[in-house]
C-alpha cells in the first residue's frame, strides 16, 4: 500500500473508531452520572485527576518510542528495532516501579487533603489504589501500542479501542444491578479493562512482529536507554504540562468551589477526551510517515506533511466542533438528565482552545521528528502551566469560573503564535507558505461554518436542532473546503480517486 493510500485508509478507520467510541463514551458518562450521582462522579474525577497526572509520562515515553521506531523504519536499519523495543520496555517498567512506590507513600496525604464528605475517605483511598494499578498497567501497554503506530497498523488499534469503549459501557450499565458500593465497583472494572488492553496488544504483537518479544536482561543497552530517556525527558515535560493544566485545574476548582463544580469540569474533560480522538486520528495516520521522511533525510517532504497535518486537523475539528460549541447547552440537556452548572461554559472554552491548537499541531510533530525538543518544550510548555497560578488567583479573589477559562484560551493563543518561529529556526519552515496554507486557505470554510452555526441556533428552537446544525455546518464546511482550502493538487487527487471508482 502506497503512503498516501495508507494515510487515507488509516484516517478513515480512525474516524469510524472515533465516532463509535465517542457515542459509547457519551452514553457511558450519562449512565455513570445517573448511577454515581454528581458528588461521587466529582469525587472520581478529582481522585483520578491526581493519579492520571502520572499518565503523562506514559504518553510521553510511548510517543518517544514510536518516534525512534518510525525513524528507524525511515533509515531502513531494521537491526535496531528489536533493541529499541526491548530497552523501551525496560525503561517503562523501571519508571512504573518508581512511580508506584512514590504514589503509594503519598496516597494517604493526598486523600486526607481532599474536600469531600468524611464518610467517603475510605472509598476515595480505594479508588486511588485502583486507578494507580490501572496507570501501571497502562505503562506496560504503552511501548507495545507505540509499535503498532510505528507499523501503521491503525486498524488493530482501532478495534481494541472500540472494544475498550464497549467494555466501559457494559461496566456502566452493570452498576445499576450491583448492590455493592458503585464507585468502588466502577474503579475495579476500569482496572480490569486496562488489563484486557495490555493482553490484547501484547499477544497479537508477539505473534506478528519480530521486534516484539519478552526482553532479556542481556539486551539492556545503556546507550539506547540514554537516547530514549534523553528525548523522553522533554517530551514528558511537554505532555505533562498539558495534563497538569487539565487535571491541575480540577484540583484548584475542588479547593475553591467543591465537588459539584468538579462534576461540571469533569463533564468538560469527558467531552474533550472524546473529541480529541478526532485530531489524534490524523496525527496517528500522518506522524509515522512524517518521522520516516525525516529519518530518510527528506526534510522537504517532512515539512510538507507537517503543513498538511496542521491544516487537515484544524479543518476537521473546526467543521465538527464549531457547531457543537454553538449547540452545547442543548446537547448537554439532551445528553444528561441533570446538567451541573457551568458545564456548557467549560466545554465551550476547552473545545475552542483545542480547535486553535490544531493550527500548529503539526509543528510539534515536526519538532519531534527533527529531535531538537529541549528549547521548544521548555518555552511552550512552561507558558501552558501559567494557567494554574492564574486560576488560583482568580478564584481566590472571588472571580467566577468563567475567568479561568478566559485565561486558558489566551495562553493557548500565545503558544500557537510562538511555535511558528521556533520551527523556522530549527527546521527551516517557510513561515509565509505555512500561514497561507493553514490560516488563509482555511479562513473562508471556517467563517462559513461559524455563520451557519450561529444562524441556525439563533433563528429557531426545536427538538434535535443540534443534529440539523451539525449536519448543515459540516456540509457547508466541506463544500467551502473543497473550493477554497484545498490546493490544485489536492483537488486533482480527489477527482482522480472519484474517477477511479467509476
Amino acid at each position: 500500500m502506497n503512503p498516501t493510500k495508507r494515510i487515507l485508509v488509516n484516517s478513515m478507520v480512525q474516524y469510524v473508531r472515533t465516532f463509535l467510541s465517542m457515542a459509547i463514551m457519551l452514553l457511558s458518562t450519562r449512565l455513570l452520572i445517573n448511577t454515581l450521582g454528581h458528588s461521587d462522579y466529582g469525587l472520581y474525577s478529582v481522585v483520578g485527576s491526581m493519579v492520571f497526572m502520572i499518565g503523562f509520562i506514559t504518553a510521553s515515553l510511548s510517543s518517544s518510542t514510536q518516534r525512534f521506531l518510525s525513524y528507524s523504519h525511515g533509515t531502513n536499519d531494521m537491526s535496531v528495532l528489536g533493541r529499541i523495543f526491548a530497552n523501551a520496555f525496560y525503561l517503562h517498567l523501571a519508571i512504573a516501579s518508581v512511580i508506584a512506590i512514590i504514589m503509594w507513600l503519598c496516597g494517604s496525604t493526598f486523600i486526607g487533603n481532599l474536600s469531600i464528605n468524611s464518610d467517603r475517605y475510605d472509598t476515595a483511598a480505594f479508588v486511588y489504589m485502583m486507578v494507580l494499578l490501572m496507570t501501571l498497567t497502562t505503562f506496560l501497554t504503552a511501548p507495545v501500542r507505540a509499535l503498532y503506530i510505528a507499523r501503521e497498523n491503525i486498524i488493530y488499534v482501532s478495534v481494541v479501542e472500540v472494544i475498550d469503549a464497549l467494555f466501559k459501557l457494559i461496566g456502566a450499565v452493570s452498576l445499576q444491578y450491583i448492590s455493592f458500593d458503585s464507585l468502588r465497583t466502577y474503579s475495579v472494572i476500569m482496572f480490569l479493562i486496562s488489563v484486557f488492553n495490555l493482553m490484547a496488544y501484547l499477544l497479537y504483537a508477539l505473534k506478528h512482529y519480530g521486534e516484539c518479544h519478552i526482553p532479556r536482561p542481556s539486551e539492556v543497552s545503556l546507550n539506547t536507554i540514554k537516547s530514549l530517556s534523553g528525548f523522553a525527558v522533554w517530551n514528558v515535560y511537554a505532555v505533562g504540562s498539558g495534563v497538569a493544566r487539565m487535571q491541575g485545574l480540577a484540583i484548584v476548582i475542588n479547593r475553591f468551589l467543591g465537588t459539584l463544580v468538579n462534576a461540571a469540569y469533569g463533564i468538560a474533560l469527558q467531552v474533550y477526551n472524546a473529541v480529541s480522538f478526532i485530531a489524534l486520528s490524523i496525527l496517528n495516520s500522518m506522524n509515522p510517515q512524517l518521522m520516516k521522511a525525516e529519518g530518510s533525510g527528506d526534510r522537504q517532504r517532512m515539512l510538507l506533511l507537517t503543513t498538511k497535518e496542521s491544516k487537515y486537523s484544524f479543518l476537521v475539528l473546526a467543521l465538527v466542533l464549531i457547531p457543537l460549541i454553538c449547540e452545547m447547552p442543548s446537547v448537554l440537556s439532551f445528553w444528561l438528565d441533570n446538567v451541573p452548572a457551568h458545564s456548557a461554559m467549560f466545554c465551550q472554552a476547552i473545545l475552542a482552545s483545542h480547535i486553535w491548537d490544531q493550527t500548529t499541531i503539526g509543528l510539534t510533530s515536526a519538532n519531534q521528528a527533527i529531535g531538537k525538543v529541549r528549547n521548544y518544550s521548555l518555552v511552550t510548555s512552561t507558558i501552558r502551566l501559567a494557567v494554574l497560578p492564574v486560576a488560583w488567583y482568580c478564584l481566590s479573589t472571588g472571580m467566577s469560573p468563567y475567568s479561568i477559562m478566559v485565561a486558558y484560551i489566551a495562553i493557548d493563543v500565545i503558544i500557537g503564535v510562538i511555535r511558528v518561529p521556533f520551527l523556522k529556526a530549527t527546521g527551516g519552515l517557510q513561515i509565509w507558505s505555512y500561514c497561507k496554507d493553514v490560516y488563509i486557505r482555511t479562513s473562508i470554510p471556517v467563517a462559513g461554518v461559524i455563520a451557519t452555526s450561529i444562524i441556525l441556533t439563533s433563528t429557531a428552537d426545536y427538538r434535535f436542532r443540534f443534529v440539523v446544525t451539525e449536519m448543515a455546518a459540516i456540509i457547508v464546511g466541506l463544500v467551502l473546503t473543497y473550493l477554497f482550502a484545498l490546493t490544485d493538487g489536492e483537488r486533482l487527487w480527489i477527482k482522480q480517486r472519484i474517477n477511479k471508482k467509476k
